[in-house]
């Protein structure tokens, strides 16, 4: 009879320190901040016809990845719980094998962009645009495309545990000039870029 009620105590005690546990384990999954990454990039028609594209960037373990665009538009979006972070994209353009001459339209948009809901129930979210600019007013060499190609924009930025974000740099390899600024833009912008509405309604 004794070893029976120690064995229902005992069991009592170890049930009970298994719920403690559990709920202490849910108390800090609570505490851990939501952080939403999304990376866009767009580019003009004609730089699919004379380049292949491979999209370089972080995940959320800041292991590098790729992916070949097929579109004219590549959107990656990316849920994490861990702060600080860093963000990273860059296009490495390939000139295709044989180029014609011809008035190329090439134009190339890059962005890395982020949301966080934070523990004290705050919000922040900022995102960095870099752009090269459209090459229209003359007929391109394959040269001259070739050289468009290298120039090819990076954005890359950290996030600190407070959700504010600061520009950095991430060598993808081959990587154009890593001291070229972004630029950064909020709403209306991240809304349209992104489909996140409660931002604007956030602003507003």
């Amino acid at each position: 009879m004794k070893k029976s009620i120690f064995m229902t105590l005992a069991a009592i005690v170890v049930c009970g320190l298994a719920v403690t546990l559990f709920t202490q384990c849910n108390k800090d999954k609570e505490k851990n901040p939501v952080v939403n990454m999304l990376y866009y990039v767009s580019v003009s028609p004609d730089v699919l016809s004379v380049a292949d594209v491979e999209i370089n960037y972080l995940d959320a373990s800041s292991a590098q990845q790729k992916e070949i665009m097929t579109d004219s538009t590549w959107k990656k979006q990316i849920t994490t719980n861990t702060l600080p972070l860093t963000e990273g994209v860059w296009a490495k353009l390939t000139p295709k094998a044989s180029i014609a001459d011809g008035n190329y339209q090439l134009r190339i948009q890059t962005v890395a962009a982020y949301t966080t809901d934070l523990p004290d129930g705050t919000k922040t979210y900022e995102g960095w645009e870099n752009a090269n600019s459209d090459m229209i007013t003359t007929t391109q060499s394959a040269e001259e495309v070739a050289t468009w190609c290298t120039q090819s924009p990076t954005v890359a930025l950290t996030i600190d545990k407070k959700g504010v974000s600061n520009q950095t740099y991430v060598d993808f390899g081959g990587n154009y000039d890593p001291h070229e600024p972004s630029e950064a833009f909020g709403c209306p912008l991240l809304c349209d870029l992104l489909g996140w509405d409660w931002i604007c309604n956030y602003c507003n």
